[in-house]
């Protein structure tokens, strides 16, 4: 097999040179959507646009940053950051003693976690209890009925487990108590399995629209960026989006579309990235059950 050797000394067969073939090309079909996306946010018109934009304008993302949907956005950054961090805190303080063997009653608890993973009230239930909570036209609505999820405080439970109880002993030797240990010593080797679940939970927030649907009712302007997003793309609200904001011109009309997509997704773009280290270790030590 014929080698080609660069000058770090990394050498490449055929093999490799068709995987890496393979791999680029599987990358580029992946980006074109979102070129095109890209390039019809800057068009004035979007007839054939595909990997170009044609009349180049920003005007789509001038009325995209108008007062209404600038506050959808940062409703929704609101709903994400503070859900992300109040789940993560629920799902470790619940994690943490069920991950210690010595807790009375641990099977029971892990059993009757078990027990709402496999079983759910359904969707009238869950609005009835929502709207005696007075949660209905609030914004908590979005952040309080999510705060615990039983297979992330399992898999929570399951990482926290492989830390060595050693640890655990020599703090308390120290006069550490349970909070001191958990934050002080837990917390700092916890960081890939929070950050693993953040992101999935954080990613989740963000793309949520029928928690709207569902429980906003009247106060619309508690509407998250992507229910914006449904009511241009699904329900052709294109004249006035989010009560006043007129588009100028019809043509516009896609290149809105785009912008709103643009910016709804940009965020996660750009956090993924410097999470996505901690993946494969916090889901492989997550998922391992001693």
């Amino acid at each position: 097999m014929v080698k080609k050797s660069l000058k770090s000394g990394v050498k490449f067969g055929v093999f490799d040179v068709v995987i890496y073939a393979v791999i680029g090309l599987l990358v580029v079909i992946t980006l074109i959507p979102f070129i095109n996306i890209l390039a019809i946010s800057m068009s004035a018109y979007d007839d054939k646009t595909l990997l170009f934009p044609k009349n180049f304008t920003l005007k789509a993302y001038e009325i995209m940053f108008s007062p209404r949907l600038y506050k959808s956005f940062f409703i929704t950054v609101f709903i994400v950051v503070v859900s992300t961090f109040l789940h993560v805190a629920v799902c470790l303080l619940t994690a943490y003693p069920l991950s210690r063997k010595y807790l009375p009653y641990r099977r029971f608890f892990l059993v009757f976690i078990l027990i709402t993973m496999l079983f759910g009230g359904g969707m009238v239930p869950y609005f009835l209890i929502v709207r005696a909570l007075g949660l209905v036209d609030n914004i908590f609505t979005f952040i309080i009925p999510g705060l615990a999820s039983g297979y992330n405080i399992l898999l929570m439970k399951n990482f926290l487990m492989q830390i060595p109880e050693s640890l655990e002993e020599a703090a308390r030797m120290d006069g550490a108590g349970y909070f001191r240990i958990l934050f002080q010593v837990f917390l700092p080797l916890s960081m890939p399995i929070i950050a693993t679940l953040a992101l999935f939970f954080g990613v989740g927030k963000w793309n949520d629209w029928f928690t709207a649907i569902l429980f906003i009712r009247e106060n619309t302007q508690l509407y998250p960026i992507q229910n914006v997003l449904r009511m241009m793309v699904i329900d052709g609200n294109y004249g006035t989006i989010g009560g006043g904001i007129i588009i100028p011109d019809a043509t516009l009309t896609s290149a809105i579309k785009m912008a709103v997509i643009v910016i709804a997704t940009l965020p996660i773009v750009c956090v993924y990235p410097f999470l996505q280290k901690y993946f494969v270790k916090g889901i492989f030590m997550g998922s391992v059950k001693e």
